[in-house]
């Protein structure tokens, strides 16, 4: 399941460029999103991945730590949409991104695996053998 949109790259406070991004999600990895985003440059090309939870709560409150940070829309900035702020050791983003069809695409994944539901499907014990190995 998945949605792509067209965000904006914040450069500058007077500079911005078109990035899209596309969000996936797979039910066999219940806590995750991917983000894989191109942009006209090749600094704009990367992948992600991050919790599906991040960005429900970045909807409505600031969220997350570290590398993926993400806030709701603010109407004093005159900007619509959320921000999402991605930073690693290769630079940092900062992204405007449209609100109405990353928070429809959420809802979907929420129908595909509710809240709490997320460890269901996971085998627990072929991946504790996985981690294990043989020993």
């Amino acid at each position: 399941m998945a949605v792509t949109v067209t965000a904006v790259s914040v450069i500058s406070r007077t500079e911005t460029e078109p990035v899209v991004l596309r969000f996936s999600y797979d039910r066999r990895q219940p806590f995750a999103v991917v983000l894989d985003m191109s942009g006209p440059s090749d600094r704009g090309n990367s992948r992600w991945s991050f919790a599906r939870e991040l960005l429900q709560a970045g909807l409505q409150r600031p969220s997350g730590e570290g590398d993926v940070r993400m806030w709701p829309p603010c109407r004093c900035n005159n900007r619509p949409g959320a921000r999402l702020l991605l930073g690693g050791g290769t630079g940092t983003v900062l992204l405007d991104v449209p609100v109405r069809p990353l928070s429809g695409w959420l809802k979907r994944t929420w129908e595909a695996v509710p809240p709490g539901e997320e460890d269901a499907g996971i085998d627990w014990d072929t991946l504790l053998e996985k981690l294990l190995g043989d020993r």
